[in-house]
């Protein structure tokens, strides 16, 4: 599901499946240090103490671009100033793309399997440290 808002001549995906297949978004930690960083989260995320470290990099790096999230909980193909969380991506650098994962009609439904998930974890590491009978 996808909208265009011509306004601002943004390209909003609701999908983020297809968003993240197109901008390509670096979430694996391993690559991330590889590259020279430390990100602060296990998923690639960066803090605005990281920004201008970024910056350089993808100024020396062109096929590298940053990904905001931003403080309207949105994902945009660019580098927005004065926000709180940054990723790395190397994929489609159009800057008009954005991901709203809010306004998806099934997102309730995803987030509550997600953290359905997350409540089983727990009893499932329990249930591996009980003794065998």
């Amino acid at each position: 599901m996808g909208a265009v808002a011509n306004d601002n001549r943004v390209e909003l995906t609701v999908d983020s499946e297809v968003f993240h297949k197109a901008v390509r978004i670096i979430v694996d930690r391993d690559e991330i240090m590889w590259l020279g960083f430390d990100p602060f989260s296990q998923i690639g995320m960066f803090q605005q103490d990281d920004v201008p470290a970024l910056l350089a990099f993808c100024a020396g790096n062109s096929e590298y671009h940053i990904v905001t999230y931003t403080s309207s909980d949105c994902y945009v193909n660019r580098f927005v100033p004065g926000q709180q969380i940054y990723m790395l991506a190397k994929g489609d650098k159009n800057p008009y793309l954005a991901h709203n994962p809010w306004i998806n009609p099934m997102h309730h439904l995803i987030e509550e399997d997600v953290f359905s998930q997350l409540g089983r974890e727990p009893d499932q590491i329990r249930r591996r440290r009980r003794p065998k009978p």
